[in-house]
């Protein structure tokens, strides 16, 4: 992807928080208007709600979405394996080092998720205790690389998803934000890095034969969508379209 469409993609939330923020400010000024409020202090508070939401869906954005993918904080010594791989990738690569989370479920899955660096890195329980350490690193390094390539907007996609009435643009947004060549992107990339891609497609392929994570709000920000076993679901490379390309490195 050039610099040019880089930045425009990681500088495009200010445009998925815009939506939601008009509707709470048509909405506000229509109640008010009916209550009798004067139309230039009306215009006034309207405006001032839909900034306010606006704030609070990118600002709050990361927590958001952590609490949408039911991610919890990793309790220091809780899994040495994964805290020993995040420790060692950042290390090798120059990557920095995110807060990582947990998601206890049985689907192997990892996401990536922030505003920024250095970002937040989730792995769901099925994924640490049925990856090898080279599936894990493998895992690991390609959602680090897919922070420092940036998040931020389908960070605030998954905030922006839940307000009632616009999460449908949202989600029209997250798909196209994980097209098929994004995807396939940041897995040849991230295997450049660890030198290894049978790692990254044997994991995905537990991943395929594993239970899968639940549809949400947050669903786009997966390693592994829901879904993804459909060839070209919703625009993205299938999980198995995604093994074959690896395999020809």
């Amino acid at each position: 992807m050039s610099s040019t469409s880089e930045n425009a993609l990681n500088s495009a939330p200010a445009a998925v928080v815009a939506p939601p923020a008009l509707v709470v400010s048509a909405v506000v000024l229509a109640v008010l208007a009916v209550a009798g409020v004067p139309l230039v202090l009306g215009v006034v508070l309207a405006v001032v709600a839909g900034v306010l939401l606006a704030a609070w869906l990118w600002l709050g954005a990361p927590q958001s979405a952590l609490r949408t993918l039911g991610a919890q904080p990793l309790a220091k010594g809780d899994h040495p394996r994964l805290e020993n791989v995040v420790a060692g990738v950042c290390t090798t690569h120059g990557f920095s080092r995110p807060a990582v989370h947990i998601v206890e479920t049985d689907a192997v899955n990892a996401a990536a998720v922030g505003l920024g660096r250095p970002g937040h890195l989730v792995v769901t329980r099925g994924a640490l205790s049925g990856l090898d350490r080279l599936e894990i690193e493998a895992v690991v390094a390609r959602q680090l690389f897919e922070i420092r390539r940036g998040v931020s907007l389908v960070t605030v996609l998954a905030s922006a998803a839940r307000v009632p009435g616009t999460g449908w643009l949202a989600a029209r947004r997250a798909a196209a934000t994980r097209g098929f060549d994004r995807v396939v992107e940041v897995d040849l990339e991230s295997v450049r890095l660890t030198g290894f891609p049978p790692a990254l497609a044997s994991a995905l392929k537990k991943s395929a034969e594993a239970s899968g994570v639940g549809a949400s709000a947050a669903t786009h920000l997966w390693l592994v969508t829901p879904g993804e076993t459909v060839p070209a679901a919703r625009g993205r490379p299938s999980i198995y379209q995604r093994i074959d390309v690896l395999g020809e490195i």
